[in-house]
Protein backbone atom coordinates (compact mmCIF):
# COMPACT_ATOMS: atom_id res chain seq x y z
CA UNK A 1 0.00 0.00 0.00
CA UNK A 2 2.63 2.81 0.87
CA UNK A 3 4.40 2.03 -2.22
CA UNK A 4 1.12 2.85 -3.90
CA UNK A 5 0.69 6.01 -2.39
CA UNK A 6 4.41 7.22 -3.11
CA UNK A 7 3.77 6.51 -6.70
CA UNK A 8 0.33 8.67 -6.88
CA UNK A 9 2.52 11.36 -4.96
CA UNK A 10 5.37 11.50 -7.71
CA UNK A 11 3.09 11.71 -10.63
CA UNK A 12 1.05 14.55 -8.62
CA UNK A 13 4.33 16.52 -8.89
CA UNK A 14 5.45 16.04 -12.03
CA UNK A 15 2.17 17.02 -13.55
CA UNK A 16 2.42 20.09 -11.42
CA UNK A 17 5.90 20.84 -12.18
CA UNK A 18 5.01 20.69 -16.29
CA UNK A 19 2.05 22.79 -15.80
CA UNK A 20 3.99 25.35 -13.68
CA UNK A 21 6.82 25.65 -16.63
CA UNK A 22 4.15 25.93 -19.51
CA UNK A 23 2.11 28.52 -17.73
CA UNK A 24 4.53 31.57 -19.35
CA UNK A 25 3.57 29.85 -22.81
CA UNK A 26 -0.34 30.16 -22.10
CA UNK A 27 -0.22 33.84 -20.87
CA UNK A 28 2.54 35.59 -23.17
CA UNK A 29 1.16 37.68 -26.61
CA UNK A 30 1.33 36.13 -30.02
CA UNK A 31 3.36 38.14 -31.91
CA UNK A 32 4.98 37.32 -35.10
CA UNK A 33 5.18 40.78 -36.26
CA UNK A 34 8.72 40.93 -35.84
CA UNK A 35 9.22 37.62 -38.44
CA UNK A 36 6.76 37.55 -40.95
CA UNK A 37 5.61 41.89 -40.35
CA UNK A 38 8.60 43.73 -39.97
CA UNK A 39 6.40 46.90 -40.18
CA UNK A 40 3.60 45.91 -37.90
CA UNK A 41 2.99 47.41 -34.74
CA UNK A 42 1.79 45.34 -31.85
CA UNK A 43 -1.66 46.01 -31.11
CA UNK A 44 -2.17 48.21 -28.06
CA UNK A 45 -4.69 46.78 -25.38
CA UNK A 46 -8.19 48.17 -25.31
CA UNK A 47 -7.28 50.16 -22.54
CA UNK A 48 -4.18 52.40 -24.65
CA UNK A 49 -5.70 55.76 -26.09
CA UNK A 50 -6.09 54.77 -29.74
CA UNK A 51 -6.98 56.68 -33.40
CA UNK A 52 -10.19 55.78 -35.39
CA UNK A 53 -10.19 56.61 -38.69
CA UNK A 54 -14.09 57.32 -40.38
CA UNK A 55 -14.26 58.13 -43.54
CA UNK A 56 -17.62 60.88 -43.35
CA UNK A 57 -20.23 59.87 -45.50
CA UNK A 58 -19.98 57.57 -48.11
CA UNK A 59 -16.42 55.84 -49.16
CA UNK A 60 -17.62 55.63 -53.18
CA UNK A 61 -18.34 58.42 -55.00
CA UNK A 62 -20.83 58.39 -58.04
CA UNK A 63 -19.91 61.43 -60.51
CA UNK A 64 -22.35 60.03 -62.82
CA UNK A 65 -21.11 60.97 -66.41
CA UNK A 66 -18.08 62.88 -67.40
CA UNK A 67 -16.42 64.03 -71.09
CA UNK A 68 -13.50 61.95 -71.96
CA UNK A 69 -10.19 64.09 -71.75
CA UNK A 70 -11.71 65.98 -68.78
CA UNK A 71 -10.34 66.35 -65.42
CA UNK A 72 -12.65 66.08 -62.15
CA UNK A 73 -12.13 66.39 -58.76
CA UNK A 74 -13.56 65.22 -55.90
CA UNK A 75 -12.94 65.41 -51.86
CA UNK A 76 -13.49 63.07 -49.47
CA UNK A 77 -13.25 64.42 -45.57
CA UNK A 78 -11.66 61.57 -43.02
CA UNK A 79 -12.39 61.98 -39.35
CA UNK A 80 -10.61 60.95 -36.29
CA UNK A 81 -13.29 59.88 -33.69
CA UNK A 82 -10.36 58.00 -31.02
CA UNK A 83 -8.58 59.48 -28.61
CA UNK A 84 -5.13 59.23 -29.80
CA UNK A 85 -3.69 60.89 -33.09
CA UNK A 86 -4.52 59.72 -36.37
CA UNK A 87 -1.67 59.26 -38.95
CA UNK A 88 -2.68 58.73 -43.12
CA UNK A 89 -0.35 57.85 -45.32
CA UNK A 90 -0.48 57.10 -49.49
CA UNK A 91 -0.30 53.32 -49.86
CA UNK A 92 -1.44 53.09 -53.14
CA UNK A 93 -3.80 55.09 -56.21
CA UNK A 94 -5.05 54.50 -59.75
CA UNK A 95 -5.55 58.33 -59.44
CA UNK A 96 -4.09 61.41 -58.47
CA UNK A 97 -4.63 61.48 -54.78
CA UNK A 98 -3.43 64.79 -52.71
CA UNK A 99 -4.05 64.84 -48.88
CA UNK A 100 -4.78 68.28 -47.56
CA UNK A 101 -1.45 70.56 -46.21
CA UNK A 102 -0.66 69.05 -42.87
CA UNK A 103 2.90 69.33 -41.48
CA UNK A 104 2.72 65.63 -40.08
CA UNK A 105 -0.80 64.15 -41.65
CA UNK A 106 -1.50 63.63 -38.21
CA UNK A 107 -4.77 64.21 -37.23
CA UNK A 108 -5.79 64.87 -33.82
CA UNK A 109 -8.18 63.32 -32.16
CA UNK A 110 -12.01 65.15 -32.80
CA UNK A 111 -10.41 66.68 -36.22
CA UNK A 112 -11.04 65.94 -39.83
CA UNK A 113 -8.50 66.15 -42.86
CA UNK A 114 -9.43 66.34 -46.91
CA UNK A 115 -8.32 64.19 -49.37
CA UNK A 116 -8.97 65.41 -52.88
CA UNK A 117 -8.69 62.81 -55.78
CA UNK A 118 -8.37 64.03 -59.49
CA UNK A 119 -8.79 61.90 -62.38
CA UNK A 120 -8.51 62.69 -65.97
CA UNK A 121 -9.81 59.47 -68.08
CA UNK A 122 -8.33 59.24 -72.23
CA UNK A 123 -10.88 56.84 -73.51
CA UNK A 124 -14.57 56.18 -73.19
CA UNK A 125 -15.91 53.91 -70.64
CA UNK A 126 -19.59 52.72 -69.54
CA UNK A 127 -18.17 52.23 -66.30
CA UNK A 128 -14.96 53.97 -64.61
CA UNK A 129 -13.72 53.30 -61.92
CA UNK A 130 -10.27 54.93 -59.59
CA UNK A 131 -9.17 53.96 -56.09
CA UNK A 132 -7.02 55.71 -53.45
CA UNK A 133 -6.07 53.13 -50.58
CA UNK A 134 -4.30 55.55 -47.51
CA UNK A 135 -2.39 53.00 -44.48
CA UNK A 136 -3.52 54.31 -41.15
CA UNK A 137 -2.38 53.82 -37.57
CA UNK A 138 -6.01 52.74 -36.71
CA UNK A 139 -5.53 48.83 -35.77
CA UNK A 140 -8.93 48.41 -36.45
CA UNK A 141 -8.27 50.29 -39.98
CA UNK A 142 -5.03 49.63 -41.06
CA UNK A 143 -6.22 50.43 -44.66
CA UNK A 144 -8.81 53.13 -46.15
CA UNK A 145 -9.81 52.40 -49.66
CA UNK A 146 -11.70 55.37 -51.60
CA UNK A 147 -13.10 55.40 -55.04
CA UNK A 148 -14.53 57.19 -57.30
CA UNK A 149 -16.90 55.14 -60.06
CA UNK A 150 -18.89 56.78 -63.15
CA UNK A 151 -19.31 56.52 -66.81
CA UNK A 152 -16.94 58.74 -69.41
CA UNK A 153 -18.36 59.90 -72.57
CA UNK A 154 -18.60 62.01 -75.52
CA UNK A 155 -20.73 65.01 -73.40
CA UNK A 156 -21.86 67.18 -76.03
CA UNK A 157 -23.56 64.75 -78.67
CA UNK A 158 -25.08 65.64 -82.12
CA UNK A 159 -28.18 62.47 -83.29
CA UNK A 160 -27.72 61.84 -86.21
CA UNK A 161 -24.25 63.02 -86.47
CA UNK A 162 -24.40 63.82 -89.91
CA UNK A 163 -27.21 64.56 -92.45
CA UNK A 164 -27.57 62.64 -95.56
CA UNK A 165 -31.16 62.81 -97.59
CA UNK A 166 -29.61 60.80 -100.01
CA UNK A 167 -31.24 60.25 -102.99
CA UNK A 168 -33.99 62.31 -104.25
CA UNK A 169 -36.37 64.00 -107.10
CA UNK A 170 -35.37 67.85 -107.48
CA UNK A 171 -38.95 68.58 -107.03
CA UNK A 172 -39.03 67.04 -103.36
CA UNK A 173 -39.15 70.12 -100.18
CA UNK A 174 -36.46 68.30 -98.13
CA UNK A 175 -35.83 68.80 -94.15
CA UNK A 176 -33.86 67.04 -91.14
CA UNK A 177 -33.54 67.79 -87.54
CA UNK A 178 -30.84 67.28 -85.34
CA UNK A 179 -30.89 66.90 -81.69
CA UNK A 180 -27.38 68.52 -79.62
CA UNK A 181 -27.57 67.85 -76.36
CA UNK A 182 -25.09 67.98 -73.18
CA UNK A 183 -25.00 64.74 -70.66
CA UNK A 184 -23.31 66.77 -67.81
CA UNK A 185 -24.59 70.25 -68.14
CA UNK A 186 -27.88 71.81 -66.97
CA UNK A 187 -27.13 74.69 -68.35
CA UNK A 188 -25.68 73.94 -72.31
CA UNK A 189 -27.08 76.13 -74.94
CA UNK A 190 -26.59 76.46 -78.91
CA UNK A 191 -25.96 80.53 -79.45
CA UNK A 192 -26.01 80.00 -83.50
CA UNK A 193 -25.99 78.08 -86.31
CA UNK A 194 -24.57 78.76 -90.00
CA UNK A 195 -24.37 76.76 -93.29
CA UNK A 196 -20.91 76.67 -95.41
CA UNK A 197 -20.54 75.23 -99.22
CA UNK A 198 -24.06 75.51 -99.72
CA UNK A 199 -23.66 76.66 -103.79
CA UNK A 200 -27.06 76.89 -104.41
CA UNK A 201 -28.07 79.56 -101.48
CA UNK A 202 -31.28 77.98 -100.89
CA UNK A 203 -30.73 75.67 -97.96
CA UNK A 204 -31.40 77.29 -94.57
CA UNK A 205 -31.10 76.53 -90.91
CA UNK A 206 -32.48 77.45 -87.63
CA UNK A 207 -32.40 76.79 -83.77
CA UNK A 208 -35.26 75.88 -81.70
CA UNK A 209 -35.51 74.50 -78.16
CA UNK A 210 -35.90 70.79 -77.22
CA UNK A 211 -39.13 70.26 -75.15
CA UNK A 212 -39.00 68.40 -71.71
CA UNK A 213 -41.00 65.48 -73.67
CA UNK A 214 -37.57 65.87 -76.53
CA UNK A 215 -35.14 66.07 -74.47
CA UNK A 216 -36.40 63.36 -72.27
CA UNK A 217 -35.97 61.10 -75.11
CA UNK A 218 -32.56 61.72 -75.49
CA UNK A 219 -29.71 59.70 -74.49
CA UNK A 220 -29.27 60.87 -71.21
CA UNK A 221 -29.36 64.45 -72.26
CA UNK A 222 -29.53 66.91 -70.04
CA UNK A 223 -30.02 70.45 -72.09
CA UNK A 224 -29.29 71.50 -75.10
CA UNK A 225 -31.44 72.29 -78.66
CA UNK A 226 -32.00 71.33 -82.26
CA UNK A 227 -30.95 72.39 -85.42
CA UNK A 228 -33.47 72.07 -88.44
CA UNK A 229 -32.13 72.08 -91.55
CA UNK A 230 -34.45 72.87 -94.62
CA UNK A 231 -33.72 72.30 -98.07
CA UNK A 232 -36.32 73.72 -101.07
CA UNK A 233 -37.33 71.89 -104.04
CA UNK A 234 -35.40 73.31 -106.69
CA UNK A 235 -31.60 72.32 -105.69
CA UNK A 236 -28.91 71.54 -108.43
CA UNK A 237 -29.69 68.21 -109.82
CA UNK A 238 -26.05 66.30 -108.75
CA UNK A 239 -24.59 65.30 -105.85
CA UNK A 240 -24.60 68.41 -102.94
CA UNK A 241 -22.28 68.58 -99.83
CA UNK A 242 -21.93 71.23 -97.25
CA UNK A 243 -22.06 71.52 -93.44
CA UNK A 244 -23.37 73.20 -90.62
CA UNK A 245 -20.77 74.80 -88.38
CA UNK A 246 -23.07 74.91 -84.85
CA UNK A 247 -21.88 77.51 -82.33
CA UNK A 248 -22.32 76.29 -78.14
CA UNK A 249 -21.69 78.43 -74.79
CA UNK A 250 -19.75 75.43 -74.11
CA UNK A 251 -15.59 76.01 -73.62
CA UNK A 252 -14.92 72.90 -74.91
CA UNK A 253 -16.73 72.26 -77.84
CA UNK A 254 -17.12 76.07 -78.85
CA UNK A 255 -18.30 74.61 -82.34
CA UNK A 256 -19.82 72.06 -83.58
CA UNK A 257 -19.68 70.60 -87.51
CA UNK A 258 -22.50 68.59 -89.14
CA UNK A 259 -22.22 67.05 -92.18
CA UNK A 260 -24.81 67.41 -94.80
CA UNK A 261 -25.55 65.69 -97.89
CA UNK A 262 -27.97 65.04 -100.66
CA UNK A 263 -27.97 63.77 -104.39
CA UNK A 264 -30.95 65.10 -106.41
CA UNK A 265 -31.67 63.61 -109.55
CA UNK A 266 -34.53 64.29 -112.17
CA UNK A 267 -35.56 64.82 -115.59
CA UNK A 268 -32.18 66.50 -116.81
CA UNK A 269 -28.73 64.40 -117.46
CA UNK A 270 -25.67 65.13 -119.22
CA UNK A 271 -24.34 62.37 -121.59
CA UNK A 272 -20.96 62.45 -123.36
CA UNK A 273 -17.80 60.63 -124.27
CA UNK A 274 -15.97 61.95 -121.49
CA UNK A 275 -16.48 60.35 -118.44
CA UNK A 276 -19.15 61.81 -116.17
CA UNK A 277 -20.02 60.51 -112.86
CA UNK A 278 -23.36 60.59 -112.69
CA UNK A 279 -24.15 60.59 -108.76
CA UNK A 280 -22.00 63.86 -108.45
CA UNK A 281 -22.24 65.06 -112.07
CA UNK A 282 -18.78 65.79 -112.59
CA UNK A 283 -16.88 65.15 -115.64
CA UNK A 284 -13.59 64.14 -115.27
CA UNK A 285 -11.70 66.03 -118.01
CA UNK A 286 -8.30 64.83 -116.67
CA UNK A 287 -5.13 67.13 -118.09
CA UNK A 288 -5.15 69.29 -120.62
CA UNK A 289 -2.56 71.18 -122.44
CA UNK A 290 -2.52 74.34 -122.14
CA UNK A 291 -1.01 74.80 -125.97
CA UNK A 292 -3.36 72.86 -127.53
CA UNK A 293 -6.57 73.35 -125.96
CA UNK A 294 -9.30 71.23 -125.68
CA UNK A 295 -13.24 71.14 -127.00
CA UNK A 296 -15.87 68.57 -125.53
CA UNK A 297 -19.14 68.23 -126.58
CA UNK A 298 -21.49 67.26 -123.46
CA UNK A 299 -25.67 66.24 -124.86
CA UNK A 300 -28.02 67.55 -122.14
CA UNK A 301 -30.67 65.11 -122.28
CA UNK A 302 -34.35 66.28 -120.79
CA UNK A 303 -36.85 63.70 -119.97
CA UNK A 304 -39.97 63.50 -118.43
CA UNK A 305 -43.52 65.20 -118.87
CA UNK A 306 -42.22 68.61 -118.86
CA UNK A 307 -39.71 68.19 -121.62
CA UNK A 308 -40.91 70.02 -124.11
CA UNK A 309 -41.75 73.00 -121.97
CA UNK A 310 -38.49 72.95 -120.46
CA UNK A 311 -35.84 75.72 -121.18
CA UNK A 312 -32.11 75.90 -120.83
CA UNK A 313 -29.73 79.03 -120.93
CA UNK A 314 -26.16 78.69 -119.46
CA UNK A 315 -26.26 80.81 -116.06
CA UNK A 316 -22.76 80.63 -114.67
CA UNK A 317 -18.96 79.52 -116.11
CA UNK A 318 -16.00 78.78 -113.62
CA UNK A 319 -13.29 79.41 -114.77
CA UNK A 320 -13.96 82.01 -116.84
CA UNK A 321 -11.16 81.10 -119.48
CA UNK A 322 -13.46 77.92 -120.49
CA UNK A 323 -15.83 79.27 -123.53
CA UNK A 324 -19.41 77.12 -122.68
CA UNK A 325 -22.34 77.46 -126.09
CA UNK A 326 -25.69 75.56 -125.79
CA UNK A 327 -27.00 74.55 -128.87
CA UNK A 328 -30.46 74.71 -130.22
CA UNK A 329 -33.00 72.28 -128.41
CA UNK A 330 -33.78 69.07 -130.65
CA UNK A 331 -36.59 65.96 -130.64
CA UNK A 332 -34.60 62.97 -129.66
CA UNK A 333 -37.35 60.72 -129.84
CA UNK A 334 -41.03 60.74 -127.75
CA UNK A 335 -39.86 61.05 -124.57
CA UNK A 336 -36.59 62.97 -124.23
CA UNK A 337 -34.87 66.10 -126.32
CA UNK A 338 -31.60 67.24 -126.22
CA UNK A 339 -29.71 70.68 -126.24
CA UNK A 340 -26.14 70.29 -127.58
CA UNK A 341 -23.65 71.99 -125.27
CA UNK A 342 -19.85 72.71 -126.45
CA UNK A 343 -17.07 73.61 -123.81
CA UNK A 344 -13.42 74.67 -124.62
CA UNK A 345 -10.44 74.93 -123.30
CA UNK A 346 -8.99 77.32 -125.92
CA UNK A 347 -5.32 76.99 -127.00
CA UNK A 348 -2.87 79.70 -125.18
CA UNK A 349 -4.21 79.11 -121.32
CA UNK A 350 -2.27 79.10 -119.10
CA UNK A 351 -1.45 76.83 -116.44
CA UNK A 352 -4.75 76.13 -113.64
CA UNK A 353 -5.54 73.32 -111.54
CA UNK A 354 -9.27 72.81 -110.60
CA UNK A 355 -8.35 69.12 -109.38
CA UNK A 356 -10.25 70.10 -105.88
CA UNK A 357 -6.80 69.60 -104.01
CA UNK A 358 -5.59 72.49 -101.73
CA UNK A 359 -7.97 75.19 -103.63
CA UNK A 360 -11.31 73.19 -103.07
CA UNK A 361 -12.62 73.90 -106.23
CA UNK A 362 -13.97 72.20 -109.41
CA UNK A 363 -14.89 73.84 -112.52
CA UNK A 364 -18.52 74.68 -113.26
CA UNK A 365 -21.10 74.86 -115.66
CA UNK A 366 -24.35 76.09 -114.31
CA UNK A 367 -27.66 76.08 -116.53
CA UNK A 368 -30.78 77.74 -115.74
CA UNK A 369 -33.87 75.84 -116.48
CA UNK A 370 -36.86 77.56 -116.92
CA UNK A 371 -40.83 75.62 -117.52
CA UNK A 372 -39.76 72.74 -115.07
CA UNK A 373 -41.26 72.81 -111.88
CA UNK A 374 -38.63 70.28 -110.53
CA UNK A 375 -35.30 72.95 -110.69
CA UNK A 376 -34.25 76.60 -111.55
CA UNK A 377 -30.77 75.16 -112.16
CA UNK A 378 -28.60 72.29 -112.99
CA UNK A 379 -24.69 72.14 -112.46
CA UNK A 380 -22.21 70.31 -114.12
CA UNK A 381 -18.60 70.32 -112.43
CA UNK A 382 -15.79 69.48 -114.54
CA UNK A 383 -12.35 67.97 -112.46
CA UNK A 384 -9.23 69.33 -114.77
CA UNK A 385 -5.93 70.43 -114.93
CA UNK A 386 -4.60 72.95 -117.66
CA UNK A 387 -0.70 71.96 -117.99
Amino acid sequence: MRPLLVLVASLFIGVAIGAASTLPQWTASNDFGSVTQPQVERVQSSDDPMPNAVIVGDAVFEFGKMNVDATEKHTFLIRNDGDAPLQLEEAGTTCKCTLSTLAKKMIPPGETVEVELEWHPIAYAESFMQTATLRTNDPRKPELELRIHGAVVRAIYMNPNEVNFGHVTAGDDLSAAVDVVSVVSDDFQLTGVKLVGDDSGKATAKIVPLSAEELKATDGGRSGGKVEIFLPKGLPIGATKFRAEITTNDPEAKMLTLPISVQVGGDINFISAVKIDQDKNVMMLGTVSGEKGKKVVVNVLVKGPHRDETELSIAKVFPDFIQAKLGEKKKLNETAVLYPLTLSIPPGTPSASFLAGETGKLGEIRLGVKGNPQTEEVSLRLYFAVE
